[in-house]
């Protein structure tokens, strides 16, 4: 015991050393741990909002990984809109040259669409149409800032019992450039097969444009009307299979356009298929809501709508308005210019740096300017919330279990763990098949004790219910306040 009390001290003292502006947060409990490290909720305690606080360790062991947060960490500093998850603070380390970990502080979701889908049955054609409506108005910011997700399913949209949905996980998110080449070579885990435009399938091309999340927003589509997946594909040649017994077989005209040689000799040789009907596959959805699911599920992408030209569908009516879907400027060339070269570790430390400086506005001036005093640019006031935070690290948060996430790459809004073992959206984990999904928001296990001292507050479970009124003539605001005075919160 008296050998082990070091070592212990030593990790506490190493988990958030000099992390100056700590002692803002008040921590809660662990609600994920991984392999990139741990995510507390917390509470500002000068906002008193609720907020998650997602450690990132290690981040220079692998460039490759270190780059995808950089990128990721950029494109949500840039992409400030409703509809997509928002990182409020990047705690600044104390030293530019010897940090190794990030501790990122987010809005805190409450679940995800994964989630809502699962845990709902009686979703109204209103909840269809407003859960379409956030979708399709983050596609157009997006899309117009030249940025494509490159990965939209249920899980990656983060949802509050208020019916609020937020697009997150951006870490396989690119800009495109005018001026370079739109090229990318996608490999078979890119784009969670089940979403995954049929373009792509199989590398069909190697072009990617905004049809490819165009045809994700209407696969979740599609699952939020029926309960469950459209397109559960177990591999390339099944998924293709599945997506043409719903569309059919496609046109000479479309196969010939594919590059893939062997993509185009298995549709060649696919037996003839003719088309469902939409309103047989969708029996109980809205007419309206059908015409543009199969507009947005069209097999050729050119067939496919724009974000813009979705929004003005006819099934809006009443929802959309022009002046609260704001388009974004493209983003700079410059902003990601580190692109276009081979970064060491240095390099991207020095990018990242500069990054975190962008929630330090003094500092950044001062760093700018070179007119650093200190290199300790706070001094340590932290020894409460560093205390807390690795109590909770080392003893699995003890009120509740903490399930290991089953994500393998670093992405800033995945946070929390959830229960459900069935990963609707990719293959089984032959090696471990006990793994779990999780989702940003707190997850449907029940949290804390309430002999301790900081229980954290009950929340729904992705459960909404309940009428919504028609939107006629209303402000979105009014929506929002409409559907929460109507969600029932269940027990956990």
């Amino acid at each position: 015991m008296t050998q082990d009390h070091p070592k212990k001290e030593a990790k506490k003292i190493n988990f958030f050393t000099e992390y100056g502006d700590a002692n803002r947060y008040k921590i809660l409990e662990v609600i994920g741990r991984g392999s990139y490290g741990v995510v507390c909720s917390a509470i500002d305690v000068q906002t008193k909002e609720k907020v998650a606080i997602k450690r990132i360790h290690d981040i220079f062991d692998h460039v490759s990984d270190a780059v995808r947060i950089l990128r990721e960490v950029k494109l949500l500093r840039l992409l400030r809109h409703p509809d997509i998850v928002d990182i409020k603070h990047i705690m600044l380390p104390p030293s530019k040259k010897e940090f190794k970990d990030i501790y990122v502080v987010f809005e805190l979701m409450e679940s995800d669409l994964h989630q809502v889908i699962k845990a709902n049955d009686d979703l109204t054609r209103e909840h269809h149409q407003f859960f379409l409506y956030q979708m399709l108005r983050a596609l157009k910011f997006m899309h117009t800032a030249n940025v494509y997700h490159r990965d939209l399913k249920p899980k990656n949209i983060l949802a509050n019992a208020n019916c609020k949905l937020k697009v997150c996980d951006f870490g396989l998110a690119r800009a495109a450039f005018s001026d370079v080449p739109t090229t990318i070579f996608w490999t078979d885990y890119v784009a969670t097969r089940w979403y995954r435009a049929p373009e792509l399938c199989g590398s069909f091309c190697s072009k990617y444009t905004p049809a490819i999340d165009i045809w994700s927003i209407g696969c979740i589509f599609a699952e939020v009307l029926i309960g469950k997946p459209l397109f559960p594909g177990k591999s390339v040649a099944h998924q293709l299979e599945l997506i043409t017994d719903l569309l059919g077989t496609p046109s000479l005209e479309i196969i010939a356009g594919v590059r893939n040689e062997k993509a185009r000799k298995y549709l060649t040789e696919m037996r003839k298929k003719s088309p469902v009907p939409f309103s047989q596959r969708f029996p109980n959805a809205d007419p309206a809501a059908i015409r543009l699911l199969q507009r947005l599920l069209a097999f050729d992408p050119k067939d496919r709508p724009s974000a813009v030209e979705a929004l003005a569908d006819p099934y809006f009516k009443g929802l959309a308005k022009v002046d609260r879907e704001p388009s974004c400027q493209p983003i700079s060339r410059v902003e990601f210019e580190f692109e276009r070269r081979k970064l060491t570790k240095d390099d991207i430390r020095e990018l990242l740096y500069r990054e975190i400086l962008e929630y330090h506005p003094q500092i950044r001036e001062d760093y700018l300017n070179r007119t650093e005093t200190t290199k300790l640019l706070y001094p340590s006031v932290t020894g409460h919330f560093r205390s807390q935070f690795t109590y909770l690290k080392e003893n699995g948060a003890k009120s509740a279990p903490v399930l290991p996430l089953e994500r393998k790459h670093f992405s800033l809004p995945r946070s929390t763990v959830c229960t459900n073992l069935d990963s609707p959206d990719r293959e089984p984990d032959r090696r471990n098949p006990k793994v779990s999904n999780n989702s940003m928001g707190l997850s449907d296990r029940k949290f804390g004790n309430p002999s301790k001292a900081h229980p954290p507050p009950k929340v729904p479970t992705g459960r909404v219910s309940g009428p919504v009124l028609p939107y006629e003539n209303r402000n979105i605001t009014n929506v929002y306040s409409r559907l929460t005075s109507q969600i029932r919160s269940l027990d956990l």
